[in-house]
């Protein structure tokens, strides 16, 4: 489901410079983050990046085109960290968020997936995708356990993932972390836990008589 830099290079002249696009991707990322999706236009896109309007067009088409261009080229960045990351469990995730870019690119999650819009369906069905494939898969030596259902299972564990990041500002306020960072890190051994063994240590014994059975 990951797309790659071929998807761009189709839509680009070959007179294009590669880094100029990398660098209006940097900008608009930054710029979707800070100020959402609706506030955010190609000039101050264009301005962020030091390029013209015009090139940003060049680049990506339109607004939209250039969005699902930042969909894709966010998407991958924080596969990637994860994948980088994966054999240091626990500490992952404050690795990622030591990253400024990695912030950006989680601010950007965030509001990808609170926008109400077709876009922000995209970016939730892609991330379910990317699950699914870890199940049946694997991811960076870890295997899951299988379901019958793989896409339930798989949906369930996105929302999992993604709940503390939406959640960011409650859990701030009810663990007293000062930071994204904090709580995250604060988090993530828990979360590690209850990937590995579960949350339930026992559980009622249906079988064993009621009170009134001989």
């Amino acid at each position: 489901m990951r797309s790659t830099s071929s998807d761009f290079s189709s839509r680009r002249s070959p007179n294009s410079s590669p880094e100029t696009a990398e660098r209006i991707l940097s900008a608009a990322v930054a710029e979707f983050a800070r100020h959402g999706f609706t506030k955010t236009t190609i000039r101050a896109v264009a301005a962020a990046a030091e390029v013209s309007p015009g090139l940003v067009i060049h680049h990506f088409g339109s607004k939209e085109g250039l969005r699902s261009a930042c969909d894709d080229h966010v998407f991958e960045a924080i596969t990637d960290s994860k994948a980088k990351n994966a054999g240091y469990a626990a500490m992952a995730v404050q690795m990622m968020f030591d990253d400024p870019k990695m912030t950006t690119a989680l601010d950007y999650l965030i509001k990808s997936l609170l926008d109400p819009s077709d876009h922000g369906q995209r970016y939730f069905d892609h991330y379910v995708n990317l699950v699914e494939s870890y199940i049946t898969e694997g991811f960076a030596g870890y295997a899951f356990r299988q379901s019958e259902d793989t896409r339930g299972q798989a949906a369930t564990i996105a929302v999992m993932a993604l709940a503390p990041s939406l959640l960011d500002q409650r859990l701030q306020a009810n663990l007293g972390t000062a930071d994204t960072t904090a709580t995250m890190t604060r988090l993530a051994p828990h979360l590690l836990d209850l990937y590995q063994h579960g949350v339930l240590e026992t559980i009622p014994d249906d079988s064993a008589p009621g009170e009134d059975e001989p």
